[in-house]
């Protein structure tokens, strides 16, 4: 159940990040055949340049699920099926750098795939993206951060 909506300021957060783990939702989108994935250039660090996931805080009261819901909505303009979001797995992210200067990125990372029917759609990009692209799930190319993912994809789907 959501306690609080509200986003919490810049200079706190900045405290925030140079002293505590980021609890993070993902969502990695797969194609129909699940051997690709589709990403998303980051305008923003970390990642700046990086085609990665989306995803994002975990907002205090809400639930992983309805987070991954949400940041799908947020920054794709897409409405996701929670019944179809299943969660994957937990890792860590870290980062020398953050959207503070001097000060590294350090994410506890709960992540969920979505498997769409469509490699075709409709995105509407909020300021954190500028395009997306599939790559297959062997490509060498992806960020180490999401080879991990996608690893413990592969033993959540076989079961």
């Amino acid at each position: 159940m959501m306690e609080n909506k509200k986003y919490i300021s810049d200079k706190i957060y900045k405290e925030i990040v140079a002293n505590v783990p980021i609890s993070c939702v993902d969502i990695i989108f797969l194609n129909k055949k699940r051997d690709k994935t589709l990403l998303f250039k980051r305008n923003n660090k970390p990642a700046k340049n990086v085609y990665f996931t989306i995803g994002g805080r975990l907002l205090k009261g809400e639930s992983f699920l309805h987070g991954a819901v949400r940041q799908a909505k947020r920054e794709l303009g897409l409405k996701i099926n929670p019944k179809k979001t299943i969660f994957a797995g937990i890792t860590e992210d870290f980062h020398k750098s953050s959207i503070f200067k001097g000060i590294s990125y350090h994410a506890i990372v709960i992540f969920f795939v979505y498997v769409l029917e469509d490699e075709d759609i409709k995105i509407k990009f909020d300021t954190q993206h500028s395009c997306y692209k599939w790559f297959s799930i062997r490509d060498k190319t992806i960020h180490s951060h999401i080879k991990e993912r996608i690893r413990q994809i592969s033993l959540v789907l076989k079961k």
